[in-house]
């Protein structure tokens, strides 16, 4: 998300790698890492230049969400993308497991119970607004709204789907804004999708020179979740097209020039992910009045958690990266 006005300072939990990472990205592709509860102003070593630090989830509250990963069949990385951050805010909000069945079987199961108001798009699940293979945007951002505790008064939060229509090294700084002190997501993982939208990720934070939720900072690396492979780094059929590790560091060049990463956008002509197609037209390209050819296609989407009340602009509806509504019929 970018800097809006709605953002202001609130406390947060959030995490250090204790690892020397300006060591680690002499290496090539993705980076493994540990992670150690700190403070995330403490500077990595006293010999690096510049020095970087991690902003973002709690790690070991992330291992625990992701303890039921891999992903239960191969179009489910969406699906283990809610149960993950399921996990994580019932027990960053509520403090213990959530209050209802929680595996991957019951979010599908949920999932295909929601119908959009502008109708389904005929995909996999019935939550879809496109003719997704697994689950699109649209049905994750339900998901992950519909499956974690209701916010409080004191730290209110929601949940969508943000697009955004820049560049991939831009909207991942505007997604870096959700780590650190002044974030409105309280340090909550997001989902990405990846590789022209063939699969997502679990983002929970990113290294940086200073807090990202402030301007002025300069990112490093992304801190990311697989939900291919399982904590022993196996995966569902052997392969591992995408983390050699669950929990992976990328080098921000390699995550923004890498195509099975953020190095192409969503790509709705592969067949398998395309753009809306519901009865109702509502978020069906093209949006002639805006000048937008597409909804999702060719841009950088993610599920992030925000602070836009539902009640007003509920979890149904798409943000740009401007923090304003999509563009739509």
């Amino acid at each position: 998300m970018t800097y809006l006005s709605r953002r202001f300072a609130s406390v947060i939990v959030s995490v250090v790698l204790v690892l020397a990472l300006s060591q680690l990205l002499q290496l090539n592709g993705g980076l493994s890492a540990q992670a150690k509860a700190g403070n995330p102003s403490v500077q990595l070593s006293p010999l690096c230049s510049p020095c970087y630090s991690f902003y973002g989830s709690n790690h070991s509250w992330m291992y625990y969400a992701t303890n039921d990963w891999y992903q239960h069949q191969g179009n489910w990385c969406g699906i283990a993308n809610i149960r993950a951050i399921q996990v994580y805010d019932w027990l960053y909000y509520n403090g213990r497991a959530p209050a209802w069945d929680n595996s991957q079987e019951a979010i599908h199961n949920r999932l295909n119970s929601y119908s959009s108001p502008w109708g389904s798009g005929g995909g996999y699940v019935w939550s879809n607004i496109s003719r997704d293979f697994g689950t699109d945007p649209h049905a994750i951002a339900y998901g992950a709204w519909y499956d974690t505790p209701v916010g409080t008064s004191t730290q209110p939060y929601w949940f969508h789907n943000w697009i955004y229509r820049t560049s991939s090294k831009t909207a991942t700084y505007d997604f870096g804004t959700d780590f650190g002190r002044n974030t409105v997501s309280h340090n909550d993982p997001i989902s990405v999708t990846i590789d022209g939208a063939y699969h997502s990720f679990v983002v929970d934070g990113v290294w940086a020179t200073s807090d990202p939720s402030y301007p002025g900072t300069t990112l490093s690396a992304i801190d990311t979740w697989d939900p291919w492979l399982n904590h022993a780094n196996h995966s569902v059929d052997g392969t591992h097209p995408y983390n050699q590790t669950q929990n992976q560091v990328w080098s921000l060049t390699d995550w923004t020039t890498n195509r099975v990463m953020w190095g192409q956008g969503y790509n709705a002509h592969n067949g398998s992910d395309p753009d809306p197609d519901t009865a109702n037209h509502y978020y069906v390209p093209p949006f002639n009045s805006y000048g937008v050819p597409y909804h999702w296609n060719a841009y950088f989407v993610t599920i992030e958690q925000d602070r836009i009340n539902n009640a007003y602009t509920s979890f149904n509806y798409a943000i740009d990266q401007n923090g304003h509504l999509a563009p739509h019929n």
